[in-house]
């Protein structure tokens, strides 16, 4: 059952549908992989101009090697404040969008970083549009901040701390990451380091002189054997080597190897143990006179089950029934920078587009996912300020 500012709400974003649409188009045809700066800084552009247009001042944080990250915020005559999440790389290099732009068959759309998470970005202009449109009183009494960044797709090193700033000033924190694949929304979350064994060895000619040479890749190898046993998918941890480099040439004894690798946890004393027995792996030593250094470090803090975040799910969940609608919670082993904000500030993750195949060449959106839930986020968020004091209870 809707209120009349809540059907108001749910036909202003219907009847703009076709907008939102344009705006994805325009969003995915940026080609703004994490390392391409001018693609992601157009594509900051566009969600800067979007933001302008609804009344937000607008600031930007120039970056050297990525786009410039996008703050937007607007006063409200209250005392609340509402803080939104979205990042605009992706993890496609230049050139993607030129193979395979932006595209639609039937309820499926498709383009790369679409899931994950321009469609996200999409679905919160289409809600605070609608909230401005109705003169609903969350836009008129809370304070809104909208925080856009380049570099999440690295586990966001040159923008935590501007996250991290606004969560702590928030009352509540959405992020816009995408639904996961069977469109559940999400409050707990895996956290995410990175990580890098980088070995030394010694060059020789692999025929002549072999037994003068001192193998790095040899070494790395005996070492990621025993990276990937750490993993316990009982428990939640998972530790994948996705990158090795190693040696010159394939008649040459290689004097160097490194391999990066990420690892996920559930909890804290899960990090803590994993990394002990990186050290431990490090310090072991299969081929003599090679040496091994490892660096890295956990970039977001496992985001634990909180009775706060259980609160704001419950009210999605409503917000869902007004529309017919069943919604779930998933506990996921994708990070995001809802972990950072998790730690400070009440939150809820996984309010984007339902679909999946993030970072690869299938991903795609359910295409009208992105009203559906511009309407629950738009639903929730009208009822939200009557509702907030609870969440410090």
């Amino acid at each position: 059952m809707v209120d009349n500012t809540d059907q108001a709400l749910v036909e202003s974003i219907k009847n703009r549908e076709a907008d939102w649409v344009d705006l994805l188009r325009d969003l995915v045809n940026c080609d703004s992989g994490t390392f391409n700066k001018d693609e992601a800084d157009r594509a900051g552009g566009l969600l800067a101009r979007e933001m302008t247009g609804l009344g937000f001042a607008v600031e930007t944080y120039p970056q050297e090697r990525f786009g410039s990250h996008v703050v937007a915020r607007k006063p409200g005559g209250g005392g609340k404040r509402l803080l939104f999440l979205g990042h605009f790389d992706t993890v496609f290099p230049l050139g993607t969008v030129a193979e395979r732009p932006f595209s639609i068959a039937g309820d499926r759309a498709t383009g790369p970083g679409i899931y994950d998470m321009k469609g996200g970005l999409a679905v919160l202009l289409a809600a605070l549009t609608a909230l401005r449109d109705v003169e609903a009183p969350v836009w008129r009494d809370v304070t809104i901040t909208t925080v856009f960044n380049s570099d999440e797709e690295l586990l966001s090193p040159t923008s935590r701390a501007l996250i991290e700033a606004e969560a702590r000033r928030a009352d509540t924190v959405c992020v816009l990451e995408p639904a996961r694949p069977g469109g559940e929304y999400t409050f707990v979350r895996k956290g995410a380091g990175m990580f890098k064994l980088t070995v030394s060895g010694r060059a020789a000619h692999s025929g002549s002189q072999h037994e003068l040479g001192r193998s790095a890749v040899e070494e790395l190898a005996q070492k990621i054997v025993r990276l990937h046993q750490i993993s316990d998918r009982e428990v939640g941890t998972t530790v994948n080597v996705g990158v090795i480099r190693g040696g010159e040439r394939p008649n040459v004894v290689a004097a160097h190897a490194e391999c990066e690798f990420d690892l996920r946890v559930l909890t804290p004393d899960q990090a803590e143990r994993a990394q002990h027995r990186f050290r431990e792996i490090a310090a072991l030593q299969f081929v003599p006179d090679t040496e091994t250094e490892l660096t890295g470090r956990m970039l977001f803090p496992p985001l634990q089950r909180q009775r706060r975040n259980e609160l704001l799910f419950g009210w999605v969940r409503e917000a869902g029934i007004k529309l017919g609608l069943d919604l779930d919670e998933v506990v996921t082993g994708g990070g995001s920078d809802g972990n950072t904000a998790g730690q400070l500030a009440p939150t809820i993750d996984g309010m984007g587009v339902r679909g999946d195949g993030a970072h690869t060449d299938h991903e795609f959106m359910v295409l009208s996912s992105l009203v559906e839930r511009a309407q629950v986020l738009a639903l929730f968020l009208a009822a939200w300020p009557a509702r907030a004091a609870q969440l410090s209870g």
